[in-house]
């Protein structure tokens, strides 16, 4: 392990270079709610005036970009489009936004909860903020910089890519410990526990994958010292209130919930248990909404949409993630939403594989997002225990699905595997494609 304090230089030199000041998001909350509705309303006029002059504007964003007045937008910003995920795919093509407006950033790519590849342009004030919201965010859930960190989410050499050594270097250095959490069993647990020597520590991950790790700890009867771990949280999943109590017994902390998305980074985020998840205001504005678009009463669940009111690549306006949430009436004010009161329908979750191997379902979101082929994809563990693969896209050519089948078979070893190319993957009543489930 490195020295906490060379850590921590580390730290301060990597969010100097690679971060924005987040300042605003620490001053934002203790604002009067007048102000707070001034100050995102012109951070909205400023975004829509930006795109509503871009060639690729929608037409109700160029009637808007004509407004003065910040109020004036507030008011009628219900009633622009609602940007979703195949927006983003035809209207808004990703590798061409950098090029064609002259933006320097950056494009990348999700799996999303839904299993759609989501493509998308951060400029370079989002790069800057992404990195800033992330460890904003992790001070006032109790990390610090320099705290070893232990990393419970996947390694890159399960969909055939390799880490940088520059960038394993410089983690370490941050004292960031990855725990490969794709293909989970006791060695997985015993990864964590040998790192726990370097206490205290933080953890964070997929709630599925910390699940497992903590009810392995309670099962084989491993004992963690009290304190060892100061604090913990998930992400990429839902958090139930059980996840939280069973990893307090194992660690002695509970999880805290933090939200977000590679799109957004940081969307909103839990500084203490049972508390609402916090919207990264003013960088973010959030709506809620019923099937009609329009605003839902508090407590009613809705769609989350988003705007961005810093990236000026991608025009995350008013955007769709597929999300459903709720709010109390003790978190929106004049400005709008301050908080979210519960998330509903973010689960990955386990799929448990013929012979125990257990694997985290959202291996097939980071596995697919970077096949360029695929634009959904719905994975089914058959009755029989083969699994059975809708694919929606381009298709492969034979050389290409024996790439893809081999590196299938490098990961899931005898299990058969029928991949099928269907026109439409079947969506729930709730509109959201499942990624993975078991038929019954």
């Amino acid at each position: 392990m490195i020295p906490r304090a060379i850590s921590a230089l580390m730290w301060r030199r990597y969010l100097r270079r690679n971060a924005t000041s987040w300042d605003e998001l620490d001053r934002f909350p203790k604002l009067q709610p007048d102000e707070q509705r001034k100050k995102i309303g012109e951070r909205l006029l400023r975004q829509i005036r930006y795109f509503g002059t871009r060639a690729d504007a929608l037409p109700e964003w160029r009637e808007a970009a004509r407004i003065d007045d910040a109020e004036e937008l507030l008011k009628i910003w219900p009633d622009l489009p609602v940007i979703t995920k195949d927006d983003l795919r035809t209207r808004f093509p990703a590798d061409q936004i950098g090029q064609r407006f002259g933006i320097p950033g950056r494009a990348n790519c999700t799996g999303g909860s839904t299993g759609e590849p989501v493509h998308f342009f951060h400029d370079a004030d989002m790069l800057r903020a992404s990195p800033a919201a992330v460890a904003f965010s992790a001070i006032l859930m109790g990390w610090r910089p320099g705290m070893p960190t232990i990393i419970v989410w996947g390694s890159e050499r399960d969909v055939k890519k390799a880490t940088s050594f520059q960038n394993r270097l410089h983690g370490r250095l941050r004292n960031q410990f990855l725990i490969d959490g794709y293909s989970l069993s006791d060695e997985t647990v015993d990864r964590v526990c040998q790192q726990l020597r370097h206490g205290p520590v933080a953890m964070y991950g997929f709630t599925s994958m910390l699940e497992f790790i903590a009810r392995r700890v309670l099962e084989t009867g491993r004992h963690v010292q009290s304190g060892v771990v100061r604090t913990a949280w998930n992400g990429g999943e839902m958090l139930f209130p059980e996840q939280v109590e069973l990893f307090r017994q194992a660690f002695g902390v509970p999880l805290l919930n933090r939200y977000g998305g590679r799109e957004l980074s940081v969307m909103a985020c839990q500084f203490a248990e049972g508390a609402p998840l916090h919207v990264m205001r003013p960088w973010l504005f959030l709506e809620v909404l019923n099937e009609r678009g329009r605003p839902v009463a508090p407590g009613e669940v809705g769609r989350l949409v988003w705007t961005s009111t810093i990236c000026r690549g991608t025009p995350f306006l008013r955007y769709d993630v597929e999300d459903l949430g709720t709010f109390r009436p003790s978190d929106s004010n004049e400005s709008g939403i301050t908080a979210i009161d519960a998330l509903h329908g973010r689960s990955g979750g386990l799929l448990e594989l013929p012979g125990g191997k257990k694997i985290s379902n959202l291996y097939w979101n980071h596995f697919f997002k970077d096949i360029k082929e695929v634009a959904q994809f719905q994975v089914i563990l058959r009755k029989n225990l083969s699994l059975r693969i809708l694919l929606r896209g381009a298709g492969f050519s034979p050389e290409r699905e024996t790439v893809v089948r081999g590196v299938l078979t490098h990961f899931l070893g005898d299990v058969p595997v029928d991949l099928q190319w269907v026109e439409q993957i079947p969506r729930t009543r709730d509109g959201k494609l499942v990624q993975v489930y078991r038929e019954h």
